[in-house]
């Protein structure tokens, strides 16, 4: 998950009003925690030299963590933003709601901060407790779900799940022929050549993130074949594929890996599910799938270490 993007979302959908500090609005001359708050959104303005000020204004505690939290939510600061949540929570009662506030409800404040605990749980592969805290953000303060693309994690967590599912019993036959970019032809079995397991990474020259992450496949063509694990890249450009693999290989320097091409009808593709590239494979000596994700996923860490494998 990008955090920061997530967070930069939701300085949009706060809409808290900002005014020039010493500036007469309507008659009302900028205070301490008017300043507070400007401070708490604006980069350019010394956050803590405003909440110093306001504290020794008198500023009541409830409107300091709440400015402390828009703070955190600005700067994109989620490992202090996290545990202040329960201070926010503990203050709720004391604050003032309304169009013209940071929040316009209570219940829009439990909103954000269930999103908030979604983000959390999600980072820690705690997916029921992601749940929840989904259900929560959607049914209190469905923009803040919106804006921290929280239903678009729901809909990736059941995909994967339906993923799962579909890979536990698949057994991809291994005596499928591959052709590679220089024109051999062998079977996956013969392609993994009797090593533990076969890491396949699916790419297309009109991909930019798979090209961005061809020095991090290079990486794993040089480490892995020595644990055991061939590496080979699998090209599905539906046009020109040779030509395409080849020039991609001779840019990054990796003559060292087999540059594979999926067969036209995109057998390797459908059976995967492959909806999406770039994706990585990792499949061991019956067929079995014992990874099928994005390569830079840390589930693939996880995959590879209990083939006793370092990556």
């Amino acid at each position: 998950m990008t955090t920061v993007l997530r967070t930069c979302l939701f300085a949009a959908a706060l809409g808290f009003p900002f005014t020039a500090w010493g500036a007469d609005v309507h008659g009302h001359e900028h205070t301490a925690k008017d300043h507070l708050y400007e401070a708490a959104r604006d980069a350019e303005i010394s956050f803590e030299e405003a909440y110093e000020a306001a504290k020794a204004d008198g500023v009541a505690e409830a409107f300091l963590i709440e400015a402390q939290t828009i703070n955190y939510l600005s700067t994109g600061n989620m490992p202090a933003l996290y545990p202040h949540l329960a201070s926010l929570e503990a203050v709720s009662e004391d604050l003032e709601y309304g169009m013209d506030k940071p929040f316009h409800s209570k219940r829009q404040l439990s909103g954000l901060v269930a999103s908030l605990r979604a983000i959390q749980a999600y980072e820690a592969s705690n997916i029921p407790e992601f749940e929840k805290q989904a259900a929560l953000s959607y049914v209190n303060a469905p923009e803040y779900n919106q804006a921290f693309g929280l239903f678009q994690l729901m809909t990736e967590v059941r995909q994967k799940e339906v993923q799962e599912a579909a890979m536990a019993n698949l057994r991809i036959p291994m005596d499928m022929v591959i052709a590679s970019a220089d024109g051999e032809e062998r079977t996956l079995d013969q392609w993994l050549e009797g090593n533990q397991a076969l890491l396949i990474d699916f790419w297309a020259s009109w991909c930019g993130p798979c090209i961005q992450l061809m020095p991090e496949l290079k990486t794993k063509a040089e480490s892995l074949p020595d644990q055991g694990i061939v590496v080979a890249a699998m090209n599905t450009d539906a046009e020109d594929p040779v030509a395409k693999a080849k020039q991609v290989r001779s840019q990054h320097n990796m003559e060292i890996m087999p540059w594979l091409l999926e067969p036209e009808d995109r057998p390797l593709s459908r059976m995967l599910i492959i909806d999406s590239i770039p994706r990585m494979i990792l499949v061991g000596p019956e067929g079995k799938v014992l990874y099928n994700g994005h390569p830079m996923d840390p589930s693939l860490k996880a995959a590879l270490a209990k083939l006793d494998v370092k990556i």
